[in-house]
């Protein structure tokens, strides 16, 4: 019987900007199906834990394993915390869906586009299985009259929900909210 791995385990994550220590040593372990929230003051370092475990930013110490498979990390030129294997971290931020505070959608893209273009160059689907997808997934949302709009178009909520559905399609291990 093979063993199952928990989705993402956090371990002792530590992040200071200049002599602002933000991340205190901030530990997680999360199961397929959790469902976990984090609540804290605004400043407080939310926001940084999140980009943190799909290294958008560079934590200073601590681990972060996905599936079983550890993030590995080394020291850059000047000394500091870097990722030292590029590769496995795209790989393994393809199993993180991330949906932004402010949603990042691709203002010059329409919905349906903002939703397949990851599948076609990080999971490099083939565009019309992508297309396919990304509808289903709109569908899902309930996003489908709005495929062909462009972000500045629709309503926050609206554009929330194609965040959702964004990182949704990529079907992901784990799925990360920032508010």
């Amino acid at each position: 019987m093979e063993k199952k791995h928990p989705a993402l385990v956090v371990d002792n994550l530590r992040k200071r900007f200049g002599l602002e220590e933000v991340l205190k040593g901030l530990s997680l372990n999360a199961n397929e199906g959790d469902v976990i929230s984090m609540l804290g003051a605004s400043g407080s370092g939310k926001s940084t834990f999140l980009r943190c475990i799909n290294l958008l930013e560079i934590p200073d110490s601590g681990s972060v394993t996905v599936r079983g498979e550890t993030i590995h990390m080394a020291t850059d030129r000047a000394g500091n915390p870097a990722p030292a294997d590029m590769q496995q971290v795209v790989r393994l931020r393809a199993q993180l869906g991330m949906v932004f505070q402010n949603f990042n959608l691709w203002s010059h893209m329409t919905v349906l586009d903002n939703v397949a273009e990851a599948l076609i160059y990080v999971l490099k689907l083939p565009k019309i299985e992508a297309y396919e997808r990304a509808q289903a997934t709109l569908d899902k949302v309930g996003l489908s009259d709005r495929r062909d709009y462009y972000p500045a178009h629709i309503s926050g909520g609206q554009q929330q929900r194609a965040a959702i559905a964004r990182a949704l399609a990529m079907e992901p291990a784990v799925m990360l909210f920032d508010e």
